[in-house]
């Protein structure tokens, strides 16, 4: 091999160390470690051209999802040419594999892709099932891989969640829905302007890794606004209706799917439709992998009225987690695993079923920005101990 050809090879492995940085460390973006010429590094020469890995790395990192920088800020940290670097930025946007938008300032802007955002779920949204998108999952099984990735998931039970789950609002009482307006995931739909559809990460990964599918479908995941308007521009997904939304929401619902958001009071971006069977967060649960509390914000729990119970059994089959058992013929639910989706309740013939708001509220923000920024003060909290 010739000394340019050795000289290059080391250049690309450093370019791609140091973009694998970007995922990284104290901002609350990926993993708490990556091994040298790990499987990150893998995952990004298999994305990335070096010209598109040296644009890339010099986006600053912000713990915030959807942080547009303009290419000013951004080309203070490069050595390419602002047109040029403007046109490998646009040409990862035209790729889905980077997010473009207005900043504060209202000018053109990008933002990378970060944990929960993008990265690595928008390599499955089209919901491709072929040969690169294979190998992509192949890639994400490595196990420190899934280790630290799910390391940023969990943590004890009286910190701050980054998700939480949300019923329909036919599940709760109507006086929650005056005083908790978006406790119900119509709200959420209804308070957007902007809805794009995609499929779901989770069970087009169950289905190349296993070869069939877990039997519910998987375009059923709705981004909003800001999420929404970069998903159609990377050609993602496909913009949808106010009224389509919210259909996607009733077709999950009738396949018992729960509906899955950011743990915020407003300012939602995404919603996702998940299963016990192959997505990541109810099915840690439904396997008690993870116990609820430190892996998600739940708000309400299941109870029944026993009076009214007929023993169908329904709600046992339905439960997404598992926590209904059948006692003496009656419905009975294991409020240490019941996450409050109400999706067992459509389901309940005798209209037994109740889903009434905890005593003890989780922590909750405001917006996205409060959110991610507290997650990333607790996350370098324990980075540092």
């Amino acid at each position: 091999m010739s000394k340019s050809r050795e000289s290059n090879k080391g250049r690309t492995s450093d370019i791609y160390t140091e973009l694998a940085g970007r995922w990284c460390g104290e901002t609350y973006m990926w993993l708490d470690y990556v091994p040298q010429n790990g499987s990150l590094q893998k995952l990004l020469r298999e994305l990335f051209k070096v010209d598109e890995a040296e644009a890339l790395k010099a986006i600053p990192v912000n713990p915030v999802p959807l942080h547009f920088y303009s290419l000013e800020q951004i080309a203070v940290a490069s050595n390419l040419p602002p047109e040029r670097l403007e046109e490998i930025l646009d040409g990862i946007v035209d790729r889905g594999l980077l997010f473009a938008g207005k900043t504060p300032a209202g000018e053109k802007g990008y933002a990378l892709l970060i944990n929960g955002y993008g990265f690595s779920q928008v390599f499955y949204w089209k919901g491709l099932k072929n040969e690169p998108t294979r190998r992509l999952a192949e890639m994400e099984s490595d196990r420190l891989f899934r280790e630290a990735r799910m390391s940023l998931y969990v943590s004890d039970a009286d910190k701050i969640k980054p998700w939480r789950y949300i019923p329909l609002s036919a599940s709760i009482d109507p006086k929650w829905q005056n005083v908790y307006p978006t406790e119900t995931i119509e709200r959420v739909i209804q308070q957007a302007n902007k809805y794009a559809l995609v499929h779901c990460t989770c069970r087009i990964v169950y289905e190349l890794k296993k070869g069939k599918n877990c039997g519910h479908s998987t375009d059923v995941c709705i981004k909003l606004d800001e999420l929404a308007s970069s998903v159609i521009r990377g050609g993602l997904g496909r913009e949808i209706s106010r009224d389509e939304a919210l259909a996607a929401l009733r077709k999950a619902a009738r396949e018992g799917l729960v509906h899955f958001t950011d743990n915020t009071e407003a300012g939602i971006k995404h919603i996702c439709n998940c299963c016990g069977c192959a997505c990541w967060n109810v099915g840690a649960i439904r396997k008690r992998i993870v116990p609820r509390d430190m892996l998600m914000a739940t708000y309400f729990l299941r109870e029944t009225e026993q009076d009214k119970c007929s023993g169908c059994g329904n709600c046992v089959e339905i439960c997404p987690v598992s926590s209904v058992i059948m006692e003496n013929d009656v419905a009975r639910t294991d409020l240490n695993w019941c996450i409050g989706c109400g999706v067992c309740m459509p389901h309940c013939p005798g209209n037994a079923i109740k889903i009434l708001h905890k005593s003890e509220i989780p922590v909750q923000t405001k917006n996205l920005a409060e959110l991610y920024t507290r997650l990333s003060h607790e996350r370098k909290k324990r980075l540092n101990k």
